[in-house]
């Protein structure tokens, strides 16, 4: 099965509002790709958690149906979402927990909202296969420093560690 698949027509029909392209990044074992996704009126953590395919259009490509390509949900390390634009009075349901998680070639620092008295161990790939980290530190080995992100949206399922800091 490859990597990236073409998305046919049906997944987005760029022509009736290419206005909306969502800037996103998206790192695999193999690619980090950057560009645009699909508008679908979901948030991304959302796709991944439905196992949703990514409709996924490289930076510079023209919005033509033939340019998008597919991601699979399997296929993530991790995702640096479009922002999300302010929600005013919106308040976490849950409490906030550092974590450091290490996925392939990086380590990943933030703030994950989780229940109360939850333990951020490799247990929370459980309940949080795709875990959004806020205020994030992305940190790939060998690179010369930190890269700062709102949000990084990380496959648990794929980490070699899950921990609190």
């Amino acid at each position: 099965m490859p990597l990236l698949r073409r998305s046919g027509p049906a997944t987005i029909d760029p022509d009736t509002n290419p206005t909306v392209l969502e800037p996103i990044r998206i790192v695999t074992d193999e690619l980090e790709l950057v560009g645009s996704v699909a508008p679908t009126g979901q948030r991304v953590t959302d796709m991944l958690l439905r196992g949703q395919d990514l409709a996924f259009l490289p930076a510079g490509a023209d919005p033509a149906p033939d340019a998008w390509i597919s991601v699979a949900p399997s296929d993530v390390l991790f995702v640096v979402p479009p922002p999300l634009p302010p929600r005013q009075g919106w308040q976490p349901a849950a409490d906030t927990a550092e974590v450091i998680v290490r996925i392939g070639s990086y380590r990943i620092m933030g703030a994950a909202h989780v229940a109360p008295g939850r333990p951020v161990d490799a247990r929370l790939a459980a309940d949080h296969p795709f875990l959004p980290l806020t205020s994030a530190t992305v940190l790939r080995d060998g690179a010369p420093g930190p890269e700062d992100a709102d949000v990084a949206i990380v496959n648990l399922s794929r980490a070699i560690e899950i921990r609190g800091r």
